[in-house]
């Protein structure tokens, strides 16, 4: 093979005019033949045949992926490549994804080849802690920026986990500078201990002096067996001894919790702990009191000291009283939030009910007001709770010509939505997320707005979001796939906004998403589950791709729908429970919670998966029901309670406004 230099032609110092008029009419005129030349360029490289792939390239150098023709060249070839030509691409193309990849690809081989100064010149800012190790050892190495570098390899270090091995040269040098001490490495056992990572423990303590090694062996021995430790932990009152009795407390909390409650007393007596030790092991026991289920949880996590509730608290005995129907307990715990986490809707709706249920029907008539101006779950449970309408708020995202130009001047935002029109998914994903990582907030809801005129759904829901944009329905909530969609629907009975909901919910309107569990395509179905529903529909799958194809898609998943709406006699909540979770998991908690009011019972699904699921679901059908033109009714969740149960909830089942010939 030649030397590439024969192949490309050096870049020319241009910046993608065709990208500033992206969209323009002669843009649009020369497109279609700039597509067909850049897929026969890749097809001349994959075949090898060097000399028509340089000619293509070099009539695409204004198209906005002639960068990754020249990545494609350069990545499997970096070795075989000048250096210069390596920088020049980087320079002009390094940021954009797999600019940056290549990137990526370089800094390892420069590191690999001890070229500390090459690796300096082609270095940007990375989220890899090995490359950002590699930085800090290429300028130790070379003397530049010593002190700024050893600051950098100490915060690298200072973690409770295992780093990369490319961190060990510089961590040595870290160990040789001023910056290390004795205090240091304990803050690191400190931090390992806490996250359960002996092997960093151990990696630190043969630094230490032997005093320090004996201590660490005790708290080793703490960690692993903390009962009799604590049964002869006799150690001077020092702040390392307090260290290690708590960490054992805590240990043996998570499983013995009336023995660790029991040193704890006997120890406080003997060691000064501080105000801050005293109420997080406070905390911490609350906490371990309801993982034990232990009687007295609610009295002990109504001890807390307020100064010492953080959020993983707050949410953990709200819950608890809310699964025992405490409902004074979820007011005064409601009641003593947070400011911050008093505006969590959430926790509103949820103070409102408690304090309806305890007779003050007054200010929890006014919390539901205030919450049934929200388009959220939580908002259209209150607005259902006082009998006001739903508000859904649409308000579409608006921009100037002269915004969607300067955007579309960002290479890889012109590139992602060239692979989007090409077909590379996987290209055009890439290199979107690599663009929107970069962009203000304000300039995320333009282009998730363009991403939705040009029919990619799921990457317009999901910047619309990053940027915090939500009241654009028509972005958020599209009626994509309308066509197919109400076909499956109509031929199963189904509420078409439901679909709509599960959908959304499932894969984001990506036709092609697989999750990491094998569920394929636009409604997740699992092959398994798949098969099964196509034996029973007489429809043909070759192969776990057909599963893919959105008709067949479609079919198999508004079947399955429709079979696990009849197995619930029309409850949408229990349906919509099952498709998550499995009809099995779903008719088990219906019955051991069967006289729980609907709302409640949906906060107390066991699988946070499930829990989020339904109601993003139950909400999502509910806006979809508003895009779709459909009449509103009550959000869909109820039970079917059984006639022996003190009921106090809302919402009845829907098994009589729901059958396949009326959908409803």
């Amino acid at each position: 093979m030649k030397p590439l230099r024969y192949y490309f032609t050096p870049i020319r110092p241009i910046f993608y005019s065709a990208v500033l008029c992206y969209g323009s009419a002669t843009y649009a005129g020369d497109v279609s033949q700039q597509r067909w030349q850049f897929e026969s360029a890749q097809s001349a490289l994959q075949s090898n045949d060097f000399a028509t792939f340089q000619q293509l390239s070099v009539s695409l150098q204004d198209y906005p992926l002639y960068y990754y023709l020249r990545y494609q060249y350069f990545n499997p070839r970096l070795t075989q490549v000048p250096a210069s030509q390596v920088y020049d691409f980087l320079k002009q193309y390094g940021n954009t994804a797999f600019g940056n990849s290549l990137r990526q690809t370089w800094l390892n081989d420069l590191a690999s080849q001890n070229d500390w100064t090459g690796f300096l010149q082609a270095y940007a800012p990375q989220k890899s802690v090995a490359l950002q190790c590699y930085y800090i050892q290429a300028r130790l190495a070379t003397r530049q920026s010593v002190q700024t570098a050893l600051e950098e390899a100490k915060e690298l270090w200072l973690t409770g986990k295992s780093q990369p091995p490319a961190c060990n040269v510089a961590f040595d040098y870290l160990y040789q500078s001023p910056l290390w001490s004795e205090e240091l490495g304990w803050e690191r056992i400190r931090l390992a201990m806490q996250n359960g990572s002996l092997d960093v423990v151990n990696a630190v303590a043969p630094r230490l002096g032997a005093t320090n090694q004996y201590w660490v062996t005790q708290w080793q021995a703490m960690h692993k067996n903390p009962a009799p430790q604590l049964s002869q932990f006799n150690a001077p009152d020092t702040q390392l001894a307090r260290d290690i009795v708590l960490h054992g407390i805590k240990r043996l909390a998570d499983k013995q919790f009336d023995t660790a409650v029991d040193y704890w007393n006997t120890l406080q007596r003997r060691y000064a702990f501080s105000v801050e030790q005293l109420g997080q092991m406070q905390r911490d026991l609350a906490l371990a009191s309801v993982e034990n289920e232990h009687p007295q949880a609610l009295m002990w996590l109504a001890a807390v000291n307020k100064n010492f509730i953080d959020k993983k608290f707050n949410e953990t005995r709200i819950m608890y009283a809310l699964k025992r129907q405490h409902w004074l307990a979820v007011e005064d715990f409601t009641t003593e939030l947070s400011e911050a986490d008093k505006g969590d809707l959430r926790w509103r709706y949820w103070q409102a009910r408690a304090l309806e249920q305890n007779g003050k029907t007054g200010p929890a008539r006014q919390l539901y007001q205030e919450l049934a101006k929200e388009r959220d779950y939580y908002g259209f449970l209150a607005a259902q709770r006082i009998g006001t309408a739903y508000q859904m708020q649409n308000q579409a995202i608006t921009f100037t010509p002269a915004e969607q130009a300067e955007l579309m001047k960002t290479l890889s935002i012109a590139a992602a939505f060239e692979f989007y029109q090409l077909g590379m998914l996987n290209q055009a994903k890439q290199e979107w997320q690599y663009a929107i990582d970069t962009l203000p907030a304000r300039s995320q809801s333009v282009v998730a707005a363009l991403a939705h005129r040009k029919g990619w759904h799921s990457q317009a829901i999901l910047t619309a979001t990053k940027a915090g944009a939500y009241n654009d329905l028509e972005v958020r909530f599209p009626l994509a796939y309308r066509p197919n969609l109400a076909a499956g629907a109509n031929n199963q009975g189904l509420d078409l906004a439901w679909v709509y909901g599960i959908v959304r919910q499932e894969s984001v309107f990506m036709s092609e998403a697989r999750s990491r569990a094998g569920a394929l395509g636009l409604m997740q179905l699992m092959p398994a589950t798949a098969k099964q529903v196509a034996r029973r529909e007489g429809i043909k799958l070759n192969n776990n791709q057909d599963i893919l194809e959105v008709d067949t898609n479609i079919s198999l998943g508004t079947s399955y729908l429709r079979q696990m709406l009849d197995q619930f006699d029309g409850n949408y909540m229990l349906a919509t429970a099952a498709y998550n979770a499995g009809p099995g998991r779903a008719k088990r908690w219906a019955e051991e919670r069967s006289c729980t009011p609907p709302d409640l019972w949906v906060e107390m699904i066991p699988f946070e998966e499930t829990r989020t699921y339904v109601r993003r679901v139950l909400f999502y059908t509910r806006v979809f029901e508003d895009r779709l033109g459909q009449p509103p009714r009550p959000l869909r969740v109820a039970l079917s309670p059984d006639d022996n149960c003190n009921y106090n909830g809302y919402g009845v089942s829907e098994s009589q406004q729901t059958s396949k010939k009326n959908p409803g």
